[in-house]
C-alpha cells in the first residue's frame, strides 16, 4: 500500500510501506536504518492519526498511550509484541513486532480453513486469553481483523489492544461500549467487559469459521463452543485456561481413539 510516510525515519527504522488503514490510527513496515536496530531488521510501527482535528488532546491519544503500557507488560507467542511507545512533535506511535501474513479476515477471502486449521487458531486464541488473564486484560475487540496469521500457520497472533482495559481497583474504562458487535457478547451492550465476554468472542469466530469449512464438526467442539457462547455469563467456561484444557484432552481422546479402531 502506497504511503506518503514511507522514507520516514522514526528512531532507528525507515518506513517502507503501510499495512493497515483503520478509523483513527495506520500501521507501516519498517526496516532498520542502522546495523544495530533495538528490534531487529523489521518492526511494525503503528502512528495515532493526531492530524484529525477530533483526535487533537482526545481520550483517544490517552487510550493510545494506555495500550501501549498495557501491552508491553505481554510476552505470549499468541500475541503481537509491543516494543516501545514513542513520541515527538508530529508523531505518537509505538513499535511493534512485525508479524509477516495476513488477518484471518483476509486470509478467509482467498481460502477456506479446514477443521484442523480453524481448531489451531481457536487454540492459539484461548491460549492468549489464558495469558492476558493473569496479567488482568480484557481485549474487548477481539475479531478476524485482530488475529494475525503467517501463510504457513505457525504464527497465529492476536493484536490491537485499543479499547484493552485492565482490570485493577482503579481502572477506569473510557469506552465501554467500543468492540465490534457482531463478536460482541451480550453484556458488552451494557457497558460490562470481563475476561468472559472475550471468550465469548473468540468462540463466536470459531464457530463462524467452522461453519464455513463445510466439515463435519466433532460434538466434543459443538460442545466446548456452547460453553464459550452461551448468552449467559455464568454458564461460560469461568476461564479460557479450561476451555483450552478441554480441547487439548478431548482432541487427544479422540484422536486415540481412533487410531484403536482403525489400526494403521
Amino acid at each position: 500500500m502506497v504511503s506518503k510516510r514511507a522514507g520516514q525515519i522514526v528512531d532507528q527504522y525507515e518506513i517502507v510501506e503501510q499495512i493497515w488503514q483503520g478509523s483513527t490510527s495506520g500501521v507501516y513496515l519498517a526496516k532498520a536504518a542502522t546495523h544495530n536496530a533495538e528490534f531487529g531488521p523489521y518492526v511494525a510501527v503503528k502512528f495515532l492519526n493526531t492530524k484529525r482535528s477530533r483526535l487533537n488532546n482526545s481520550s483517544h491519544i490517552r487510550q493510545f498511550k494506555k495500550q501501549a503500557l498495557i501491552t508491553m507488560e505481554l510476552d505470549h507467542p499468541n500475541i503481537v509484541k509491543v516494543y516501545k511507545l514513542f513520541q515527538n512533535p508530529e508523531d505518537i506511535g509505538i513499535f511493534m513486532e512485525y508479524v509477516p501474513g495476513k488477518s484471518m479476515r483476509q486470509w478467509s477471502m482467498e481460502k477456506v480453513f479446514s477443521l484442523e486449521e480453524v481448531l489451531k487458531i481457536f487454540r492459539a486464541m484461548l491460549s492468549a486469553l489464558d495469558h492476558l488473564e493473569t496479567h488482568r486484560i480484557v481485549h474487548k475487540d477481539i475479531k478476524p481483523e485482530n488475529i494475525i496469521i503467517s501463510a504457513d500457520l505457525q504464527q497465529i497472533k492476536l493484536t490491537d489492544f485499543g479499547y484493552a482495559i485492565k482490570k485493577t481497583f482503579f481502572y477506569r474504562d473510557r469506552f465501554p461500549y467500543a468492540g465490534t458487535e457482531r463478536y460482541m457478547a451480550p453484556e458488552r451492550r451494557t457497558g460490562i467487559a470481563t475476561y468472559k465476554s472475550d471468550i465469548y468472542s473468540v468462540g463466536r469466530i470459531t464457530e463462524e469459521f467452522l461453519n464455513k469449512c463445510n466439515c463435519e464438526i466433532p460434538g466434543y467442539v459443538i460442545a466446548i463452543l456452547k460453553n464459550c457462547i452461551d448468552p449467559d455469563p455464568g454458564s461460560r467456561y469461568e476461564h479460557a485456561s479450561l476451555a483450552y484444557k478441554d480441547l487439548e484432552f478431548l482432541t487427544e481422546y479422540h484422536r486415540k481413539k481412533h487410531a484403536i479402531r482403525h489400526p494403521g
